[in-house]
């Protein structure tokens, strides 16, 4: 908040009155559910319209699939491979850490795809 210069020079704090509580929790709840705020632009969009951007926000895949291409899926498939390389020694080398046989830890590691 600027300071508001008075008569010689003194800065000055404008002060306005204290919102209350019920305006300042609604205004918390709706920063910390929805940060940005995807229902801003609804004014004057029609019903199926809002059902989409909704549908959008709460369920991300329908926001970038149709967009998705196989490039993009290349570089998935790289990413994937990149950690299972890392993923499943780590998971044998934890089993033979703890004295357990190394296959429980490479179930472990496949127990993330089911």
């Amino acid at each position: 908040m600027e300071p508001v210069r008075g008569e010689g020079g003194a800065g000055k704090v404008n002060f306005s009155a204290p919102m209350n509580f019920s305006t300042v929790f609604k205004s918390d709840l709706k920063e910390t559910l929805f940060p940005d705020d995807p229902f801003h632009d609804f004014k004057g969009k029609t019903l199926p319209e809002k059902a989409k951007k909704s549908i959008q926000y709460f369920v991300p895949i329908f926001q970038w699939l149709p967009n998705y291409t196989g490039k993009l899926f290349m570089y998935d498939l790289l990413a994937g491979v990149t950690i299972a390389s890392l993923a499943i020694p780590q998971g044998i080398s934890y089993a033979k850490l703890a004295n357990i046989p190394p296959v429980i830890g490479l179930c472990k590691f496949l127990n993330v795809f089911m």
